[in-house]
């Protein structure tokens, strides 16, 4: 069965489309006769009015976008993104918005894409990852006047963004680390190009150099993207491991646990691990891994509700924001 239109109510009624039009709108240039007749005639093809074009008529769509850079295929199957991607849309539906996925490419690309969406007002506002938040497209988003968010730090001026505190989240595991008697405190990661590595640093080296420690080089490790990686790395350095790290994320500390008990490694006793995230793998490693929690799910939240609060209040505040975190026990830790 076909689903009903304005122009079959408006027909079954004995009416204009512009008639039925004024009453979903709450016009109030419509007799109360006509009044009547279109609702009878609603409840009677049980019409259910799009509320896409009705948000269109009155200047608003109810959808929000979600820039994403479609060149970037790992954006997709990354948890981050998708957890981002879930606190949006469940904080959006719960005031009447919808979330759209906008696929924007990079460069002229995104500006191109994201112009054409405000100039056909099909979005009332627009989320970007701090990684698209630059250039062009941020002065198209001053210009305009849409309503925007950044979720990620952001260092570009005029803009709203929110975060999670990773300096402090590096801090934080660190000084868990150094309470437990820890002299030596390493710093295992993949790569130090990525914004929140070099920001969990930071934390790390700022408890280091508040416990009057010394950073010392030969306790830090990057370009661990693989297991062979990390275990080549621990053969290297096996006979000076530290007796606690901070790895960078979930996924290095687990594999670094993995061997660490292939070695006989007695975990916590001789070395401790500290990761960040509650992931699957942080529960999963032998022992339970202690994380920072890092939830990005809020993040998402967050960043739906700042995006609310200027469309209620119909102006941008550029400001930051930084979501605090906190510490899960496990066996990994003294």
């Amino acid at each position: 069965m076909m689903k009903a239109t304005i122009r079959d109510v408006a027909k079954y009624a004995g009416v204009s489309v512009a008639t039925v039009s004024r009453y979903l709108n709450n016009s109030p240039l419509i007799a109360e006769a006509s009044v009547e007749k279109v609702r009878q005639a609603i409840e009677a093809l049980d019409y259910q009015p799009s509320m896409m074009a009705r948000g269109l008529l009155h200047g608003n769509s109810k959808t929000i976008a979600l820039a994403v850079d479609d060149s970037n295929a790992e954006t997709y199957g990354n948890d981050f993104f998708l957890r981002i991607q879930y606190g949006l849309e469940h904080e959006l539906a719960c005031s009447g918005y919808y979330l759209m996925i906008c696929h924007v490419g990079t460069g002229d690309d995104a500006v191109s894409t994201v112009r054409t969406l405000i100039n056909e007002n099909r979005i009332d506002g627009l989320v970007l990852l701090s990684e698209m938040a630059h250039g062009k497209l941020l002065a198209l988003l001053r210009e305009s006047q849409i309503p925007f968010v950044i979720a990620g730090r952001s260092e570009e001026e005029d803009t709203l963004w929110v975060d999670i505190d990773n300096i402090e989240a590096g801090r934080r595991a660190t000084e868990r680390l150094l309470r437990t008697g820890a002299d030596r405190v390493g710093f295992l990661t993949n790569s130090f190009d990525k914004m929140f590595v070099s920001e969990r640093f930071q934390g790390y080296c700022d408890a280091l150099e508040g416990a009057g420690i010394r950073r010392d080089p030969r306790f830090i490790a990057d370009g661990l993207f693989t297991p062979g990686q990390i275990s080549a790395y621990i053969e290297a350095n096996k006979n000076f491991l530290c007796g606690a790290y901070v790895a960078s994320d979930s996924t290095i500390g687990f594999y670094f646990l993995r061997e660490l008990y292939k070695r006989g490694t007695k975990v916590p006793d001789q070395i401790q691990v500290i990761g960040f995230d509650d992931s699957v793998l942080a529960a999963a490693a032998d022992p339970a891994m202690t994380v920072v929690e890092i939830d990005v799910t809020k993040l998402g939240v967050s960043a739906a509700k700042i995006l609310m609060k200027q469309l209620q209040a119909a102006e941008l505040h550029p400001g930051q924001s930084l979501l605090p975190v906190g510490i899960i026990e496990r066996a990994s830790t003294k």
